[in-house]
């Protein structure tokens, strides 16, 4: 009965493992900030071209200059959830690995 226990929690474990690598994996490629960092990239440089003949358009530049910097910001916050689940992945596969060959 203890066995059984013990078996179906380290296969649990190993399975658990796998998900969060898959999902880790799929957070650090995913390229889902990407395209609106180079969209709003774009749209700051044509602003940035107006706004040398307009001066009421530096607050605008400024505005979307820190929107660029929040976006970088969220895709490395997004790559350091990636990293963090596969490493909590590798983990768990190696516990369940380990629980499986001490029975």
């Amino acid at each position: 009965m203890i066995t059984n226990l013990q078996i179906t929690m380290a296969i649990t474990l190993f399975v658990l493992g796998l998900c969060s690598c898959a999902v880790g994996f799929w957070t650090i490629l995913s390229r889902k900030y990407q395209q609106a960092l180079k969209s709003i990239s774009a749209q700051s440089a044509r602003v940035s071209s107006k706004a040398i003949t307009d001066i009421g358009l530096t607050p605008l530049i400024d505005a979307m200059s820190e929107l660029v910097k929040s976006i970088d910001q969220l895709v490395r916050t997004s790559a350091g959830v990636g990293a963090f689940l596969c490493l909590a992945g590798a983990v768990l596969c190696l516990a369940g690995f380990w629980m499986l060959s001490t029975l």
